[in-house]
């Protein structure tokens, strides 16, 4: 069997294949970048060697953003995985969805680093933020400022950590620190960990 006829078998375009469905996109690494047919991928995004993105009867969407070694997003079975623009993925992330009606919202300008698993069903609004090995499903983080923005309390929603997080919900400058079982974290504001600049402090 030959490379392409594996990958055809296996689900996924071949080199050639696609390179010719996301000319647009910077796929460093073809030979090493899986990619479904009918995955989506805008423009501008960063495709870095070990991506893999792949969608079974399922749909998988991508915004322009930066995707590092290790990335995983699956979609099978009726599922929707979005992304959208601006995200960094980093460290080793799964995003997954399996099944009629599971869906997966990522919006934009948000950071999954450091051994992320993401679980349908989950809505990540614009900013927010998994920070370490992490295993989310059934989460709702509130859509904010990104991490650079002056004001800690106007960040978009924040889980950090290691362990497991299932339903938490999570609103505009809120953040948990969790280490085993997040239902037992606290949620605390994103000030106690980064104070507002002076200049903020005093407006």
């Amino acid at each position: 069997m030959t490379p392409d006829d594996a990958r055809r078998a296996a689900g996924y375009l071949t080199v050639d294949e696609l390179l010719a469905a996301l000319p647009d996109v910077l796929v460093l690494d073809p030979a090493g970048t899986l990619v479904s047919p009918g995955v989506v991928v805008a423009p501008r995004a960063v495709l870095y060697p070990g991506v893999v993105l792949a969608a079974t009867d399922a749909a998988v969407t991508v915004g322009a953003g930066e995707y590092w070694p290790g990335t995983r997003i699956v979609a099978r079975r009726g599922a929707r995985v979005t992304v959208g623009a601006g995200c960094l993925f980093e460290g080793g992330v799964t995003v997954r969805a399996e099944g009629p009606g599971r869906t997966v919202r990522i919006g934009d300008g948000c950071r999954l680093t450091n051994g992320v698993e993401l679980l349908a069903d989950a809505d990540l609004g614009d900013g927010a933020q998994i920070l370490g090995r992490i295993t989310a499903a059934d989460v709702v983080l509130a859509a904010g400022g990104s991490y650079a923005d002056p004001d800690p309390d106007a960040r978009a929603a924040v889980l950090k950590g290691f362990g497991t997080a299932r339903g938490v919900r999570l609103g505009v400058g809120d953040v948990v620190d969790g280490a085993g079982d997040f239902a037992r974290a606290r949620v605390r504001r994103q000030a106690e960990y980064h104070p507002k600049r002076d200049d903020e402090a005093d407006s």
